[in-house]
């Protein structure tokens, strides 16, 4: 059976996957696939902690996914005299994307180039006519793939191939609004399916009944102040249900706040927030400790403090409406905070934000 799980920012979607494997049948075999380094490391530290010894199911990243399962085995279907010697993970092809046969795949070394690696898979996938989901059915009986927002391009054809096979069980867990990575940035392929609007590739396939799509709407980080505000970052054609809190401390500062540039220091000496910007072109001559949008992915500060981009302050101020990509940004900085988010605007009072200030 092919599941997903739509959860929201502090849903503990992670932890579902670790219960999962931790608490089922022992005597499954399991894969866990993520795409990000730090993803991988969280998850294998998480599941060797919480599964019996000996038991925790083995975790890939994507790439290592496609490589170790899709593309070694069965090379010599789609080129006989090539054997694969590893991941050429910057390089691109002389022809650049014109360039055609082995050479678009493979380095002078033998090695693939990631920026076709999900073509090459997909390549060798519909050339082994079934082969590939078969032996990964023989392989394991339940994959995982945590955070399945970030695939796209060729990804998504590789996914569908895995959900049609219909061989192994397949559990998917993600949230469309976090959509800051992106397996395939260069890959034409099923572009009108990035970000949020990937909601319509999983529907496509929700009413075809290849994919039973469930929501997760509790969030145990942030309280409700944040979740609300959280709700409403996204351009109005996307409705999504609203987030419940489950976090209700409190502490005497919760919520959403505006401040100015004056009143930073003071603001940062009285609460210590992580300092979060889109990229480090923002606040360039602030020696404040930031760290971007996309580099805090899965992690939970009790408080953050946001330097907006001009977008962003647009939206604070008039209401602008966001583009999904940098609705996506917002949502993940907002969303790290446990009890209070403040941003740094040159007129507090205009955001519809609480203001805050050092003589209030």
């Amino acid at each position: 059976m092919n599941r997903l799980t739509l959860a929201v920012a502090g849903s503990r979607k992670t932890q579902s996957i670790v219960d999962a494997c931790a608490l089922g049948a022992p005597e499954k075999r399991r894969l866990v696939i993520t795409f990000t380094q730090t993803g991988q490391a969280e998850l294998e530290r998480r599941l060797k902690a919480e599964c019996p010894p000996g038991s925790a199911p083995e975790v890939l990243g994507w790439f290592a996914f496609l490589l170790s399962h899709c593309v070694r085995p069965y090379l010599p279907l789609l080129f006989p005299d090539r054997q694969l010697r590893g991941l050429n993970f910057d390089g691109k092809p002389v022809g650049g994307r014109y360039a055609t046969g082995v050479t678009r795949y493979f380095d002078a070394g033998g090695r693939a180039y990631k920026l076709h690696l999900s073509k090459l898979a997909l390549d060798v996938l519909k050339k082994s006519a079934g082969s590939v989901t078969d032996r990964i059915s023989h392989i394991y009986d339940e994959i995982y793939i945590d955070e399945v927002q970030d695939l796209t391009g060729c990804d998504l054809h590789i996914l569908e191939q895995l959900m049609r096979a219909q061989s192994t069980d397949l559990h998917m867990v993600g949230d469309v609004r976090q959509s800051v990575f992106d397996t395939n940035p260069e890959d034409p392929n099923l572009r009108k399916y990035r970000g949020v609007a990937m909601l319509n590739w999983f529907a496509l396939y929700e009413k075809t009944g290849l994919l039973d799509v469930s929501q997760k709407v509790e969030t145990w980080r942030s309280n409700q102040a944040i979740a609300d505000f959280s709700d409403h970052v996204f351009p109005a054609e996307f409705t999504f249900a609203s987030t419940v809190s489950r976090q209700d401390a409190t502490t005497g500062h919760d919520g959403v706040f505006a401040i100015t540039a004056a009143d930073l220091p003071s603001y940062m000496r009285q609460f210590q927030p992580q300092p979060l910007r889109e990229s480090k072109t923002i606040a360039r001559s602030s020696n404040l400790p930031f760290r971007n949008f996309g580099k805090v992915k899965g992690l939970t500060f009790d408080r953050v403090l946001i330097y907006p981009t001009g977008p962003i302050t647009k939206y604070l101020t008039d209401g602008t409406e966001l583009k999904p990509k940098t609705a996506c940004g917002l949502y993940v900085a907002v969303t790290r905070a446990k009890h209070s988010v403040a941003f740094v605007v040159p007129n507090p009072t205009a955001t519809g934000l609480t203001p805050w200030s050092a003589s209030a």
